[in-house]
């Protein structure tokens, strides 16, 4: 507890490989206390035995919410406070190493859909149950995708959940924002890790996960208004993006009694 007496904590998921191993590197470079978590416990352990303490890696499954209020436990207990979460673990239902032009009803099973709604938009959930109880949180970061802009059409089931987690996320902030937690919501493009089929890599430029780690690390700290923000190319950097006809609830409850 001592150890995180004078520097915030992060907690990443998905923090074993690809944009949460960057970012990972990118927060834990500029002196915070990361603990990632992630169900590849073999990189996962390579990638903190590497970091050192006080640095922690632990085995999380993000779809299983008692594995979720234990994880918040522990990092309460080892370090006191948790400041800033990424909910950054995802997965797609595309198989790696199917044709690039294939037909996705192909593999649009019911397996598919539970496997990329029970990660990417119920991990989310869980996650953001889970951490409110934690204490001193004040920033909550998530993964959606270029995806929940722009439908991909090779992957429907991972195009719903992204919607998901850009509408949960739009929900959320208001509510969380007069508890004192902001909720920003990072919408990457195309970047290079193992969650892309190999075929796709090969077709379409790919930006480096780094640009992201970094992008994560700005909006860690960060004092600009969000709560959406791009991340397409390296060479446009980090955006705000505002959400097309939103106006907010109170808008749409402005109805007058008809008799």
């Amino acid at each position: 507890m001592n150890v995180a007496a004078s520097r915030p904590v992060a907690l990443i998921t998905g923090a074993a490989t690809g944009i949460g191993e960057a970012a990972v590197r990118a927060l834990a470079a500029r002196g915070m206390v990361v603990v990632g978590a992630d169900i590849d416990t073999v990189r996962g352990e390579r990638l903190f035995a590497g970091l050192g303490a006080p640095h922690l890696f632990l085995p999380l499954d993000v779809r299983d919410p008692a594995a979720w209020a234990r994880t918040i436990v522990e990092v309460a207990d080892r370090f006191g406070r948790l400041d800033f979460v990424h909910l950054n673990a995802g997965v797609m239902s595309r198989p790696k190493g199917a044709p690039l032009m294939d037909d996705p009803l192909g593999w649009f099973t019911a397996e598919g859909y539970a496997k990329v709604m029970d990660v990417n938009l119920g991990g989310v959930a869980h996650g953001i149950r889970a951490v409110l109880e934690a204490p001193g949180l004040a920033r909550i970061l998530i993964t959606a995708s270029g995806a929940a802009i722009l439908p991909l059409d090779l992957d429907p089931y991972y195009t719903a959940s992204k919607y998901g987690v850009l509408g949960m996320g739009l929900a959320l902030a208001p509510t969380l924002e007069k508890r004192g937690v902001r909720l920003d919501i990072l919408c990457p493009g195309a970047i290079g890790t193992d969650l892309t089929a190999p075929d796709i890599r090969a077709a379409i430029h790919q930006e480096p996960a780094a640009f992201i780690g970094e992008a994560v690390a700005t909006l860690a700290t960060t004092d600009e208004p969000g709560p959406v923000w791009l991340a397409f190319t390296e060479a446009e950097g980090l955006k705000r993006y505002e959400v097309p006809g939103s106006p907010g609830l109170s808008g749409a409850l402005d109805v007058t009694d008809q008799i």
